[in-house]
């Protein structure tokens, strides 16, 4: 009997030890699952206002597995923040998602369907309603790419030109006009805009002081210069 007594407690403490282990493990694997379930989303960029919208965006990725998150899938939600030069984004295990933002310079303003818009260096046109500007910039008239205005700018200042410019024209014929500070307007040819540019830097060096002109670049080579 004593030895029937004792095999019944074995078995007993056999299935409690199972049924023990089973609802530990089970909990140990729910507490393991939490533990990775993204808690934080830390973000770094140069604006405040920048910080708000790309948390609105990316809030999504709270409670969710952190192992099972896609970064592309993140950077797709933010896509249309097109005020952004370049986002990165890592995972700091086992609960934080890191973003880091570049906000694009503004380069300039313009107005597409009589709304206004931004230039930004990042080719974009970002409208006013998402992002502030601090800075006075230019104007820009006429329709045109804004890989245009970039590669001009460029041009510009692959030659020195400090001289400021205040208001852009762009042709159909794809050129533009230059308005400056001083009241001078110079007039770009649609090709060769290098060895005009070239024409103008050199001009103007010999003739700091003038305003109120309007220098000709359109036929090649040439350069007519009009006193108003």
């Amino acid at each position: 009997m004593p030895q029937l007594i004792n095999k019944k407690k074995i078995y007993f403490y056999i299935f409690s030890f199972l049924i023990l282990s089973t609802i530990t493990n089970q909990k140990f694997i729910s507490n393991l699952k939490n533990f990775f379930l993204v808690q934080k989303i830390s973000i770094e960029v140069n604006d405040d206002q920048v910080d708000k919208k790309i948390l609105k965006k990316t809030n999504f990725v709270l409670e969710k597995n952190i192992f099972f998150l896609n970064e592309k899938e993140i950077i797709k939600n933010l896509d249309n923040l097109n005020f952004l030069e370049t986002i990165k984004i890592n995972k700091s295990y086992p609960a934080t998602i890191n973003i880091k933002a570049k906000v694009t310079q503004l380069l300039a303003i313009t107005f597409l369907n009589q709304s206004k818009y931004f230039i930004g260096s990042n080719g974009k046109f970002i409208s006013s309603k998402n992002i502030t500007n601090k800075n006075e910039l230019p104007i820009i008239f006429g329709k045109f790419e804004a890989i245009d205005y970039i590669s001009l700018q460029q041009k510009i200042h692959k030659f020195g030109i400090n001289n400021k410019i205040v208001k852009y024209y762009f042709h159909k014929n794809k050129r533009w006009d230059l308005y400056f500070e001083n009241d001078n307007l110079v007039k770009l040819p649609s090709k060769n805009i290098d060895d005009a540019l070239k024409i103008y830097k050199k001009f103007i060096k010999n003739n700091k002081s003038l305003y109120n002109i309007i220098i000709d670049l359109r036929i090649p080579n040439r350069m007519i210069v009009k006193y108003e």
